[in-house]
């Protein structure tokens, strides 16, 4: 049977997770403005807070889209 409190937990972290993705997301369009669909899906199907929390650090110190998507594809490997 489910515990509760454990599902509770759960759906804590998961609201985490999805507010680190979006905050990612967010930065990059208004830094970058156009950003393709494949790298949206990818950042969203980062599971990991340390990851996610590397990559917003990185969303903001890149000098160009392209220094963030191979950041992004360093994050992706350590998945």
């Amino acid at each position: 049977m489910n515990n509760p409190t454990n599902l509770e937990g759960l759906s804590k972290q998961e609201e985490k997770l999805e507010k680190s993705r979006a905050n990612v997301i967010k930065i990059i369009q208004t830094r970058f403005k156009q950003v393709p669909d494949q790298v949206i899906q990818a950042i969203n199907a980062i599971d990991d807070a340390s990851l996610l929390e590397k990559l917003f650090t990185n969303s903001i110190i890149v000098a160009d889209f392209e220094d963030f998507q191979k950041r992004l594809e360093q994050v992706m490997s350590k998945k």
